[in-house]
């Protein structure tokens, strides 16, 4: 629906910016939130997180990889793209083709060319994508919230923020079920009408 986004350069002596903040406001109420940077000191910082009604998944491709190793950089020249440094503690990365993604961005366009059929990410998803970035250019600008501009809309529209919430009766949905730490049964509820949210302790 639309962005606000910061942007400016920091650090880098080039004429676009090199650190970058933005909000990516969807039409069910959900929002999107990313934050991209040249001036990140420790290395290549590759994270994914996503939290969602029914759960929440965290990715981090680069700097938490599991592998964790102290050496004095004598011998090795490259540790991976864009490492801070060759020695002392690195957290390197077991298959950084893989962690870029860039095998499985190849193989899925070269097969989808042989097969006839549309790639996973279509051109119509990079006109979506580059819409939301003529508005975060925008809003960088202009410091207001843009609206993200798109002559054709192949989703949804009409959803309301209420549509993924579940029914719990005639006034009310249901956001969530706890159990408390004295073992009680408890419901979150969101009233229909006024947005309310009330608890409600289940006998």
């Amino acid at each position: 629906m639309e962005v606000m986004c910061w942007a400016d350069t920091q650090v880098k002596p080039i004429d676009a910016e090199d650190h970058a903040i933005g909000l990516v406001k969807y039409e069910n109420g959900a929002i999107g939130q990313f934050e991209v940077s040249w001036t990140f000191r420790g290395g290549l910082d590759l994270r994914d997180e996503v939290m969602g009604t029914e759960g929440t998944i965290w990715t981090n491709s680069f700097l938490r990889t599991g592998f964790e190793m102290f050496t004095t950089g004598k011998g090795a020249d490259y540790v991976a793209e864009k490492a801070e440094s060759n020695s002392g503690w690195l957290f390197p990365v077991g298959d950084e083709l893989n962690e870029l993604g860039y095998n499985h961005m190849f193989m899925d366009m070269f097969n989808a060319m042989e097969k006839g059929i549309a790639p996973k990410e279509t051109f119509y998803d990079g006109y979506v994508v580059n819409s939301i970035l003529d508005a975060a250019y925008k809003s960088a600008k202009t410091k207001l919230w843009e609206p993200v501009l798109l002559d054709i809309w192949r989703g949804k529209s009409g959803v309301t923020k209420d549509s993924h919430l579940t029914e719990y009766d005639a006034d009310h949905y249901l956001v969530k079920e706890e159990v408390t730490h004295y073992g009680a049964k408890k419901v979150i509820l969101k009233n229909k009408k006024t947005g309310k949210i009330v608890e409600k302790t289940l006998e």
